[in-house]
Protein backbone atom coordinates (compact mmCIF):
# COMPACT_ATOMS: atom_id res chain seq x y z
CA UNK A 1 0.00 0.00 0.00
CA UNK A 2 2.77 2.19 0.76
CA UNK A 3 4.64 1.66 -2.39
CA UNK A 4 1.82 2.42 -4.20
CA UNK A 5 1.13 5.46 -2.30
CA UNK A 6 4.23 6.91 -2.86
CA UNK A 7 4.23 5.87 -6.89
CA UNK A 8 1.21 7.93 -7.10
CA UNK A 9 2.71 10.76 -5.24
CA UNK A 10 5.89 10.73 -7.15
CA UNK A 11 3.59 10.51 -10.42
CA UNK A 12 1.38 13.59 -9.21
CA UNK A 13 4.94 15.67 -8.81
CA UNK A 14 5.93 14.49 -12.23
CA UNK A 15 2.32 15.89 -13.55
CA UNK A 16 2.68 19.22 -11.81
CA UNK A 17 6.32 19.94 -12.49
CA UNK A 18 5.38 19.17 -16.36
CA UNK A 19 2.37 21.48 -16.21
CA UNK A 20 4.01 24.50 -14.62
CA UNK A 21 7.30 24.57 -16.72
CA UNK A 22 6.73 26.87 -19.51
CA UNK A 23 5.91 25.55 -23.24
CA UNK A 24 7.58 26.54 -26.00
CA UNK A 25 5.09 28.16 -28.45
CA UNK A 26 5.04 27.30 -32.33
CA UNK A 27 5.84 30.61 -34.31
CA UNK A 28 6.83 30.95 -38.17
CA UNK A 29 9.08 33.63 -38.92
CA UNK A 30 10.31 35.29 -42.23
CA UNK A 31 14.06 35.24 -42.69
CA UNK A 32 14.00 37.62 -46.28
CA UNK A 33 12.91 36.54 -50.02
CA UNK A 34 10.53 33.17 -49.51
CA UNK A 35 12.68 32.20 -46.79
CA UNK A 36 10.64 31.21 -43.39
CA UNK A 37 11.80 29.82 -39.88
CA UNK A 38 9.57 27.29 -38.36
CA UNK A 39 10.20 26.89 -34.67
CA UNK A 40 8.94 24.44 -33.04
CA UNK A 41 8.74 22.30 -29.56
CA UNK A 42 10.53 19.58 -30.95
CA UNK A 43 12.65 20.55 -33.54
CA UNK A 44 12.28 23.28 -36.18
CA UNK A 45 11.91 23.51 -40.17
CA UNK A 46 13.45 25.90 -42.72
CA UNK A 47 12.27 26.22 -45.55
CA UNK A 48 14.58 28.33 -48.54
CA UNK A 49 16.15 29.81 -45.74
CA UNK A 50 19.28 29.66 -46.26
CA UNK A 51 21.00 32.15 -48.97
CA UNK A 52 24.77 32.66 -46.98
CA UNK A 53 27.18 30.75 -46.11
CA UNK A 54 28.20 33.00 -43.26
CA UNK A 55 25.24 33.82 -40.95
CA UNK A 56 23.86 32.58 -37.35
CA UNK A 57 21.32 29.98 -39.88
CA UNK A 58 24.27 28.39 -41.80
CA UNK A 59 26.49 27.98 -38.93
CA UNK A 60 23.33 26.47 -37.04
CA UNK A 61 23.93 28.78 -34.37
CA UNK A 62 20.69 30.08 -31.73
CA UNK A 63 17.99 30.06 -32.36
CA UNK A 64 18.92 27.88 -35.42
CA UNK A 65 20.95 25.12 -33.85
CA UNK A 66 17.43 22.80 -33.64
CA UNK A 67 16.60 22.30 -36.82
CA UNK A 68 15.57 19.26 -37.93
CA UNK A 69 14.35 19.48 -41.63
CA UNK A 70 15.88 21.89 -44.37
CA UNK A 71 13.49 22.21 -47.55
CA UNK A 72 14.90 24.09 -50.68
CA UNK A 73 11.93 24.65 -53.56
CA UNK A 74 14.66 25.20 -56.18
CA UNK A 75 18.24 26.36 -57.33
CA UNK A 76 18.04 30.14 -58.06
CA UNK A 77 20.05 32.10 -55.55
CA UNK A 78 17.20 33.95 -53.72
CA UNK A 79 15.90 30.63 -52.32
CA UNK A 80 19.28 28.39 -51.86
CA UNK A 81 23.07 28.64 -50.90
CA UNK A 82 25.12 25.78 -51.53
CA UNK A 83 27.72 26.61 -49.51
CA UNK A 84 25.18 27.46 -46.76
CA UNK A 85 23.57 24.30 -46.48
CA UNK A 86 26.61 22.15 -46.86
CA UNK A 87 28.04 24.42 -44.09
CA UNK A 88 24.64 23.96 -41.99
CA UNK A 89 24.94 20.10 -42.14
CA UNK A 90 28.31 20.09 -41.02
CA UNK A 91 27.05 22.22 -37.73
CA UNK A 92 24.28 20.74 -37.03
CA UNK A 93 24.17 16.58 -36.99
CA UNK A 94 20.17 16.57 -36.29
CA UNK A 95 18.69 18.18 -39.30
CA UNK A 96 18.12 16.34 -43.01
CA UNK A 97 17.56 18.29 -46.05
CA UNK A 98 14.87 17.78 -49.23
CA UNK A 99 16.22 19.21 -52.55
CA UNK A 100 15.81 18.66 -56.13
CA UNK A 101 18.33 16.66 -58.42
CA UNK A 102 19.18 20.35 -59.82
CA UNK A 103 20.00 21.85 -55.55
CA UNK A 104 21.92 18.31 -54.99
CA UNK A 105 24.36 18.71 -57.66
CA UNK A 106 24.85 22.25 -56.76
CA UNK A 107 25.84 21.18 -53.48
CA UNK A 108 27.93 18.65 -54.74
CA UNK A 109 29.93 21.02 -57.27
CA UNK A 110 31.09 23.00 -53.71
CA UNK A 111 32.40 19.63 -52.40
CA UNK A 112 29.41 17.83 -50.37
CA UNK A 113 31.09 15.08 -48.28
CA UNK A 114 30.22 11.56 -48.71
CA UNK A 115 29.10 11.10 -45.15
CA UNK A 116 26.63 13.70 -45.70
CA UNK A 117 24.95 12.41 -48.93
CA UNK A 118 23.19 10.33 -46.45
CA UNK A 119 20.86 13.11 -44.83
CA UNK A 120 19.55 14.55 -48.25
CA UNK A 121 16.45 13.19 -49.64
CA UNK A 122 16.54 13.76 -53.42
CA UNK A 123 12.98 14.44 -54.98
CA UNK A 124 11.37 15.70 -58.04
CA UNK A 125 8.19 14.17 -58.65
CA UNK A 126 6.65 13.85 -62.34
CA UNK A 127 4.38 16.53 -63.32
CA UNK A 128 0.93 14.49 -62.28
CA UNK A 129 2.45 13.06 -58.78
CA UNK A 130 2.70 13.15 -55.30
CA UNK A 131 6.00 11.86 -54.01
CA UNK A 132 6.08 10.31 -50.08
CA UNK A 133 8.43 10.82 -47.46
CA UNK A 134 9.32 10.44 -43.73
CA UNK A 135 12.39 11.97 -42.92
CA UNK A 136 13.08 12.97 -38.86
CA UNK A 137 9.87 12.37 -37.71
CA UNK A 138 7.70 14.53 -39.87
CA UNK A 139 5.92 13.01 -43.37
CA UNK A 140 4.12 14.53 -46.03
CA UNK A 141 4.34 14.73 -50.20
CA UNK A 142 6.68 16.68 -52.03
CA UNK A 143 4.93 17.72 -55.48
CA UNK A 144 6.19 19.84 -58.79
CA UNK A 145 5.42 23.27 -59.65
CA UNK A 146 6.83 24.61 -63.18
CA UNK A 147 9.17 27.34 -62.17
CA UNK A 148 11.24 29.77 -64.57
CA UNK A 149 13.11 26.84 -66.42
CA UNK A 150 14.28 25.39 -63.14
CA UNK A 151 13.08 22.10 -61.54
CA UNK A 152 10.53 23.38 -58.71
CA UNK A 153 9.13 21.38 -55.86
CA UNK A 154 6.15 22.37 -53.78
CA UNK A 155 5.40 20.76 -49.90
CA UNK A 156 2.80 19.11 -48.23
CA UNK A 157 3.94 18.17 -44.75
CA UNK A 158 2.32 16.60 -41.07
CA UNK A 159 4.58 16.41 -37.77
CA UNK A 160 3.77 16.32 -34.26
CA UNK A 161 3.41 20.37 -34.07
CA UNK A 162 2.04 21.26 -37.29
CA UNK A 163 0.27 20.52 -40.72
CA UNK A 164 1.90 22.74 -43.29
CA UNK A 165 1.17 23.64 -47.37
CA UNK A 166 3.90 24.97 -48.88
CA UNK A 167 2.71 25.95 -53.09
CA UNK A 168 6.06 28.53 -53.90
CA UNK A 169 4.40 29.65 -57.14
CA UNK A 170 0.70 29.61 -56.98
CA UNK A 171 -1.97 26.91 -57.99
CA UNK A 172 -1.67 25.48 -61.44
CA UNK A 173 -2.05 21.59 -61.62
CA UNK A 174 -5.58 22.43 -60.30
CA UNK A 175 -5.93 17.96 -59.59
CA UNK A 176 -2.51 17.53 -57.79
CA UNK A 177 -4.01 20.42 -55.17
CA UNK A 178 -6.71 18.76 -55.20
CA UNK A 179 -5.48 15.32 -53.95
CA UNK A 180 -3.54 17.76 -51.41
CA UNK A 181 -6.10 19.05 -50.13
CA UNK A 182 -8.11 15.62 -49.51
CA UNK A 183 -4.47 14.87 -47.08
CA UNK A 184 -4.20 18.28 -45.90
CA UNK A 185 -7.95 19.88 -44.84
CA UNK A 186 -7.96 22.17 -41.68
CA UNK A 187 -4.10 22.71 -42.12
CA UNK A 188 -2.04 24.65 -39.78
CA UNK A 189 -0.35 26.98 -42.18
CA UNK A 190 -0.50 27.50 -45.89
CA UNK A 191 2.00 29.57 -47.01
CA UNK A 192 1.71 31.09 -50.68
CA UNK A 193 3.78 33.29 -52.64
CA UNK A 194 3.98 35.44 -55.75
CA UNK A 195 -0.34 35.31 -54.91
CA UNK A 196 -2.11 36.48 -58.18
CA UNK A 197 -3.93 39.21 -56.11
CA UNK A 198 -5.89 40.68 -59.11
CA UNK A 199 -8.60 38.54 -58.21
CA UNK A 200 -10.07 36.45 -55.25
CA UNK A 201 -9.99 32.92 -56.49
CA UNK A 202 -7.14 32.14 -55.42
CA UNK A 203 -7.74 32.65 -51.62
CA UNK A 204 -10.74 31.38 -52.23
CA UNK A 205 -9.51 27.94 -53.20
CA UNK A 206 -7.27 27.80 -50.48
CA UNK A 207 -9.69 28.00 -48.08
CA UNK A 208 -11.84 25.16 -49.73
CA UNK A 209 -9.12 23.20 -50.40
CA UNK A 210 -7.16 23.07 -46.75
CA UNK A 211 -9.15 25.25 -44.70
CA UNK A 212 -6.06 26.55 -42.92
CA UNK A 213 -5.83 28.38 -40.05
CA UNK A 214 -3.18 31.00 -41.62
CA UNK A 215 -2.87 32.32 -45.11
CA UNK A 216 0.82 33.47 -45.42
CA UNK A 217 2.39 35.37 -48.29
CA UNK A 218 6.16 37.00 -48.41
CA UNK A 219 7.65 38.46 -51.23
CA UNK A 220 11.47 39.30 -51.36
CA UNK A 221 11.04 43.22 -50.31
CA UNK A 222 8.11 43.38 -47.92
CA UNK A 223 5.82 45.94 -47.31
CA UNK A 224 7.94 47.71 -50.28
CA UNK A 225 7.68 45.17 -52.51
CA UNK A 226 6.15 46.05 -56.08
CA UNK A 227 3.56 43.24 -55.41
CA UNK A 228 2.44 44.44 -52.29
CA UNK A 229 2.49 48.25 -53.52
CA UNK A 230 0.22 47.29 -56.27
CA UNK A 231 -2.14 45.60 -54.60
CA UNK A 232 -2.81 48.44 -51.37
CA UNK A 233 -0.21 47.74 -49.07
CA UNK A 234 -0.02 45.30 -46.53
CA UNK A 235 -3.07 45.68 -44.74
CA UNK A 236 -5.38 45.35 -48.35
CA UNK A 237 -3.92 42.48 -49.10
CA UNK A 238 -4.68 41.08 -45.66
CA UNK A 239 -7.85 41.97 -45.63
CA UNK A 240 -8.27 40.24 -48.82
CA UNK A 241 -6.60 36.84 -47.60
CA UNK A 242 -9.39 36.79 -44.39
CA UNK A 243 -11.60 33.50 -44.40
CA UNK A 244 -14.32 31.92 -42.54
CA UNK A 245 -11.69 30.85 -40.03
CA UNK A 246 -8.60 31.88 -42.33
CA UNK A 247 -6.49 34.58 -41.05
CA UNK A 248 -4.24 36.23 -43.40
CA UNK A 249 -0.28 37.49 -43.01
CA UNK A 250 1.48 39.70 -45.31
CA UNK A 251 5.53 39.65 -43.99
CA UNK A 252 6.32 43.38 -44.33
CA UNK A 253 9.66 43.11 -42.62
CA UNK A 254 12.39 40.65 -42.51
CA UNK A 255 12.43 38.89 -39.18
CA UNK A 256 8.84 39.24 -38.11
CA UNK A 257 6.79 36.78 -36.42
CA UNK A 258 3.43 34.57 -36.26
CA UNK A 259 2.68 32.76 -33.53
CA UNK A 260 -0.07 29.88 -34.41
Amino acid sequence: MWSLSFGLFVSYLVLMLNLSMPQKNRSICWIQNAGFFIDLPDGDILIDAILSSDDAIARAEKPYDDIRLIFVSHVHGDHFSAKGILQHLRANDKTKAILTPESFQSLRSVGLPEGLESRILISYPGPDELEKFEVNGFSGHVLQFKHAGVQNIGLGLTGKDIDLVYVNGGIQNRALIQQMGETYARTDIVIANKWPLSNLEYVSQVENLFDPSWLLMAHHSGASDEIVRKNGGVDAMEKKMRGVRMKGKVFGRRMQCVAF
